[in-house]
């Protein structure tokens, strides 16, 4: 036979090897095992980019036989995968979103389900579907419980631990795809669902206010959130305000202190209708304003505001509202700060402890426990019956229940020296335990709340009742955002109230400096004898309280009789947004 020539042989070679790779493209388009077969060989060598085609394609395929979405779900999630890879995000999403409603998606674990929907909500937001990741991370927040909270849980490795991580890694992605300073609408669905992603929306913004890098994106969904409740509810309704004391705290962090200012008059005015013009319970949303006009250098006008609220609590507390009881709140510790700066020695425990139970406080754990203790605390010549820690905190929380509809509980009251070591020892800074001695559980006069099982949340509506009317039963918050007073990193608590006593909360409130607590007690002294003699802290002077070195030698007077009479006229212009110019110099 003769021999053929290399022409002829590579010729015959290129025939056959197109014809394999026709028959071989033909039976990956046509034949569903064949187009997996191709699938499953990608993916193993990592080339999901490559694979991701092939998987479409068997599932199209497999589809066409007769096949349901029920057995094709294991598929379907692997073929998410490697569209990932192609950074295909809205197929990703669709994907995810259709193996996981399958009756087949039952079989992951708890933590394997848990990082598909992690996947899903990050496939949503890069697609724009920002009302599918809110949800889906709303409800990793809830399932997170107390571990949303600063620092984490005792146990890394919890489920409740992953939830709360997984929260946080996406605020990259939201400061991304949102323009804080412009408001995301939803695109699609009715009234309710809008409302329901406003809350979510709002749950998370709160999550991420508290972290030290999440400003923009907690700007991004709490505007939002505002924004689709102040267009569907009105701006005067609770849930519409409530968001004012969180967005706007961030507003101010990030310099948008007219947005603040806006915010705040907004609801100011609300809260006016609500309660009426005379109402002290305006000081709350008074003081945040006037703050904003201290920044921006407007000081003529932030006094006239700070002089407005010594007005409304002279009228609803009395001239002489700071002249009684000093001495005995201070030798009883009702006053003493407690930080890392004002250690409490180990020996020292309150000899007045009560059950919280028996004076009416729900409780979150058995009332017989030391735990769900706390001090009496009582005013001297007053009804002992509600004059006194327990009763208050009782009046305060049935208040704010009956205003927010949430359950609210005692979650932790006083703990030992002793105890607050062993807690320490196990959690450390990774919990919300603080050291022994710089705890203000030892005094017996702080109280932890719970709202719905876990601590209680800015987003709470429970929060802007605690905030606007717990100065009236004696509480103040601790630890307010951006204090120093514990080792931890983060030490904003908005669950941790201290009872510093009626008298002391109100002259906090409308005398003492702006989320100082801890520095206005230990100047204490210093204020209350100015106060009592009608001398108030000047916005734009040095507190001379604050400075160590205290001027008290005052006769007593009425101060607030003594004030020019056009002080509430420049107020009210202020708050009703009159020119600048309108306003009295």
């Amino acid at each position: 036979m003769a021999l053929r020539s290399p022409t002829y042989l590579a010729g015959v070679f290129l025939f056959l090897a197109i014809s394999f790779l026709l028959y071989f493209n033909l039976a990956v388009r046509l034949d569903a095992g064949a187009a997996l077969f191709r699938f499953n060989q990608l993916t193993e060598v990592g080339a999901d980019a490559r694979a991701a085609g092939h998987g479409e394609r068997a599932l199209t395929l497999l589809r066409r036989e007769g096949e349901s979405d029920e057995s094709l779900s294991p598929l379907m999630l692997r073929v998410a995968n490697a569209q990932m890879a192609r950074k295909n995000h809205a197929r990703v999403a669709g994907l995810l979103r259709d193996a996981l409603a399958t009756n087949a998606s039952r079989t992951l674990t708890k933590r394997e389900r848990a990082d598909y929907e992690d996947k899903l909500a990050r496939a949503s937001i890069l697609s724009g579907d920002i009302e599918s990741a809110v949800a889906i991370y709303a409800s990793f927040l809830e399932l997170a419980g107390d571990d949303a909270a600063r620092g984490g849980g005792e146990d890394p490795n919890a489920m409740s631990a992953f939830y709360a991580e997984r929260v946080g890694q996406a605020g990259a992605l939201f400061t991304g795809a949102l323009n804080h300073a412009r408001p995301y609408e939803p695109a699609r669905g009715a009234r309710e669902a809008h409302l329901a992603a406003a809350g979510d929306m709002a749950s998370l913004g709160v999550f991420y206010s508290m972290r030290e890098d999440g400003a923009y994106a907690a700007a991004g969904l709490l505007s939002s959130a505002y924004a689709i409740r102040q267009r569907l509810l009105g701006g005067d309704h609770p849930d519409t305000v409530q968001l004012t004391l969180v967005l706007g705290p961030v507003y101010a962090q990030m310099g948008r202190l007219d947005d603040a200012e806006k915010l705040y008059l907004d609801a100011f005015h609300a809260q006016e209708q609500l309660k009426g013009a005379n109402s002290p319970d305006l000081s709350l949303y008074i003081k945040l304003l006037t703050r904003i006009y201290e920044k921006q250098g407007r000081i003529t006008e932030a006094q006239a505001l700070q002089e407005h609220m010594r007005n409304l609590f002279r009228d609803a507390f009395g001239a002489q509202r700071y002249a009684v009881n000093r001495e005995r709140d201070r030798r009883e510790d009702i006053n003493r700060p407690v930080s890392k700066q004002f250690v409490l020695e180990a020996a020292y425990a309150p000899g007045d402890l009560v059950s919280a139970a028996e004076y009416s406080v729900p409780t979150a754990k058995s009332p017989n426990i030391d735990e769900m203790k706390l001090r009496l605390a009582g005013d001297q010549g007053l009804d002992p019956r509600e004059a006194n820690l327990p009763a208050r905190l009782a009046q305060l929380i049935s208040l704010c229940r009956s205003e927010a509809g949430e359950r609210i509980s005692l979650r932790s009251g006083y703990r030992s020296y002793g105890t607050q070591k062993v807690l320490y020892a196990n959690i450390g800074d990774k919990g919300t335990v603080t050291p022994p001695g710089m705890s203000e559980h030892q005094t017996g006069l702080a109280a932890d709340i719970n709202v719905d099982g876990r601590f209680m949340r800015p987003s709470d509506r429970s929060y802007q009742c605690f905030e606007e009317n717990a100065y009236r039963f004696g509480f103040i918050l601790s630890y307010p955002p951006d204090n120093d007073y514990l080792p931890a990193g983060d030490s904003y608590e908005p669950w941790h109230w201290r009872y510093v006593g009626v008298s002391t909360a109100q002259l906090y409130r409308e005398a003492g400096p702006h989320q100082k607590p801890q520095e206005f007690l230990a100047a204490l002294p210093c204020y209350q004898e100015r106060a009592a003699n009608g001398i108030f802290p000047a916005i734009g002077e040095k507190d001379i309280c604050l400075s160590g070195k205290p001027d008290v030698k005052v006769a007593a007077s009425d101060a607030d009789a003594a004030q020019p009479q056009d002080e509430d006229a420049r107020a009210a212009r202020i708050l009703n947004k009159l020119p600048a110019a309108a306003t009295p110099r």
